[in-house]
């Protein structure tokens, strides 16, 4: 049995430490990784950089081995000086470290094969094989996990031959290295790779002039404090029986009822948080530091619904799906996507000192030849030296994705299929690639943010992790079956 896996992040560190369990079983088994040379062994966003740079999920809730929830805290403790933590924060790279110890374990185990380079190509053979073209090599495999890591970047304003325009701020510290003391600098987005643009300039580069802007001018919202929740209707039995009494589908007006039942039971309140419309504002920033135990809670609430979440989104209809992303999901998004204290009192304090300026209702950019105009609504238009892209990646998925060929070619030839909400689709909890052309296919599984538009609010290291123990059961399954 021949197992390829592109890409060595999360994901595909996950796969591989299945597969060396695996191995254990059938020594007959031959692993093969590819991966960037780049971020081989931590994944774009864990990879060397700044260590201002925070993990956003506190240290106690992420690990690379499900059984054991403590493995990440219990390696840092002993592999770092602990005065580089941040209340429960460590610095991203030093979680991009400890994935490539435990990596390194498990590939020499297995006695993988690894090839850094980039897979240019996955081909479906007469056979059922697949091919994968690499810079040197060609190989057939039986299986294939594509675990790309994040898409390519937005360019909503078309920006990208600028010469001052910095598409992928990542690394930070050797992107923003190119611009000159005392620049200006605009910053695309709010989100939080605008909070890591933040983070940098802020002790890094306090010469320059930055701003940010964004439709809103609001940024997400700060982690609170709070214990784990004790679901008493988000649960596996009443999420079952509502799809049993709904042929399969929930109502999104029933996880409303569930959710407003869920905060009056934890006595809680929605005012100032769920129901408030300026969630990420200054004012709202500075309210959850005078009251983390209040927000912490709602984001708790939220983020403990992480392994129902892919379920409950697959028994929305797709007119549920598209009202919650109208009605509902940036409120969601601000409350679970959230970033730590110490950095939100750093960012409440430069804003009110005019060390950072925000701008929001931004309705278009203007290139000049050395600049940047941004045009916004109402106001006076503003001009920066240089132009940071931090507006998230793209989730639309087609062959027409210049910046990423090899999904280009998986969607041109009809291997992979985009998926409405995003992404591609999958059948869960296979992961299995769902073809145009070829139907499910058990022996090309897709892992990561490429599949977000189906296995909903898996942006967190754990539900990545998790999910790659049923993909390769089902493999091996498929294939010793044959």
């Amino acid at each position: 049995m021949k197992i390829a896996i592109i890409g060595m992040g999360v994901a595909g560190i996950s796969v591989l430490r299945e597969w060396t369990k695996e191995k254990e079983i059938d020594p007959s088994i031959e692993l093969t990784v590819f991966g960037d040379e780049n971020t081989f062994g931590t994944g774009t966003p864990y990879q060397k950089d700044n260590e201002v740079l925070l993990m956003n999920q506190p240290s106690e809730t992420i690990t690379i081995i499900p059984e054991n929830k403590n493995d990440f805290e219990e390696w840092a403790q002993k592999n770092q000086n602990q005065e580089n933590k941040t209340s429960n924060h460590y610095p991203r790279q030093l979680f991009g470290a400890y994935l490539t110890d435990r990596m390194n374990d498990w590939l020499l185990e297995s006695k993988a094969e690894i090839i850094k380079e980039k897979v240019e190509m996955v081909q479906m053979l007469p056979n059922n094989q697949l091919r994968l073209t690499s810079s040197s090599s060609v190989k057939d495999f039986d299986a294939v996990h594509l675990c790309i890591g994040g898409l390519a970047y937005k360019d909503y304003y078309q920006l990208i031959n600028h010469p001052n325009f910095i598409v992928n701020p990542f690394p930070v510290e050797k992107k923003l290295s190119i611009i000159p003391n005392g620049a200006t600098v605009g910053v695309v987005g709010t989100g939080l790779t605008g909070i890591d643009i933040f983070r940098y300039t802020y002790y890094n580069r306090p010469d320059l002039k930055v701003s940010f802007f964004s439709p809103s001018g609001r940024f997400k919202s700060i982690r609170g404090k709070s214990k784990a929740i004790d679901y008493q209707f988000f649960t596996a039995e009443n999420i079952k029986s509502a799809k049993e009494k709904n042929n399969g589908f929930i109502p999104l007006e029933t996880y409303i009822e569930w959710f407003k039942n869920e905060v009056a039971y934890q006595q809680l309140s929605l005012k100032n948080n769920w129901k408030n419309d300026q969630l990420g504002s200054k004012d709202m920033l500075k309210e959850e530091l005078r009251d983390a135990k209040e927000i912490g809670a709602i984001q708790n609430l939220l983020h403990d619904m992480s392994p129902f979440l892919a379920e409950i989104w697959m028994a929305l209809c797709e007119s549920d799906k598209q009202v919650f992303f109208d009605k509902y999901y940036e409120k969601w998004d601000k409350l679970r996507s959230s970033f730590p204290a110490a950095t939100g009192k750093e960012l409440v304090t430069a804003w009110e000192e005019n060390k950072i300026s925000v701008f929001d209702n931004i309705i278009d950019i203007v290139e000049n030849e050395q600049s940047f105009e941004f045009i916004l609504k109402d106001q006076k238009s503003q001009h920066t030296d240089y132009l940071i892209n931090a507006a998230g990646t793209e989730k639309n998925i087609s062959f027409k994705m210049d910046r990423m060929p090899l999904v280009s070619q998986l969607v041109n030839e009809r291997l992979l299929q985009p998926e409405t909400f995003g992404g591609v689709q999958i059948s869960l909890p296979s992961l299995s690639a769902v073809s145009q052309k070829y139907g499910i296919l058990h022996t090309l599984k897709v892992h990561g943010e490429l599949i977000s538009g189906i296995q909903f609010g898996n942006n967190s290291v754990n539900i990545v992790s998790e999910s790659a123990r049923p993909a390769v059961r089902d493999i091996v399954q498929q294939l010793k079956g044959k």
